[in-house]
């Protein structure tokens, strides 16, 4: 679902500044999507510096409706049950954990919620009303590995089309 969550978000966002801008994507003046380089929009990018807040409205397995946040900013202080952050734009959010809370540090580096500091740039995912799914550390500049930092993968692009054997 955090998966989900993140696709839809980056999904959303580069559809929002595909469609924003003056010329059409189809012969006008503007910009088209396929020119951008690959990877994420600026903001999803380490620190995510403007990224307050999202919501994302979805259906979950049971085909109901249900509105999935992501918090994103600096930790203020971490509770047994809770993490409070200060979000980008000043605000401060407190959002519940428990067990459950999957906390995602460097690949390859468990982490736990004892582990989080003050000050530390994280990614808080939750549905409306319910713990945490999950809290990201950001990576810091210079902590993406190659395939996140939006460019082509090492070796170059994959091959368009067929073989050509």
């Amino acid at each position: 679902m955090i998966a989900v969550a993140a696709a839809l978000t980056v999904g959303g966002v580069a559809a929002a500044q595909g469609g924003s801008g003056s010329g059409s994507q189809s012969g006008g003046s503007g910009q088209s999507a396929s020119h951008r380089p690959p990877g994420p929009p600026p903001m999803m990018g380490p620190g995510g510096k403007n990224l307050t807040y999202a919501e994302l409205h979805v259906l979950n397995k049971e085909g109901d409706s249900e509105v999935v946040r992501i918090d994103q900013g600096k930790v203020k202080s971490v509770g047994d049950d809770s993490i409070t952050l200060t979000e980008n734009d000043g605000s401060e959010v407190t959002v519940a954990v428990d067990g459950d809370t999957d906390i995602l540090g460097k690949p390859g580096k468990e982490t736990a919620l004892a582990d989080l500091e003050a000050g530390q740039q994280v990614s808080v995912t939750a549905t409306e009303g319910e713990a945490a799914t999950a809290i990201m550390v950001m990576p810091k500049k210079g902590e993406l590995p190659d395939g996140f930092r939006g460019g082509p993968p090492p070796g170059g692009p994959p091959p368009m089309g067929g073989s050509s054997e």
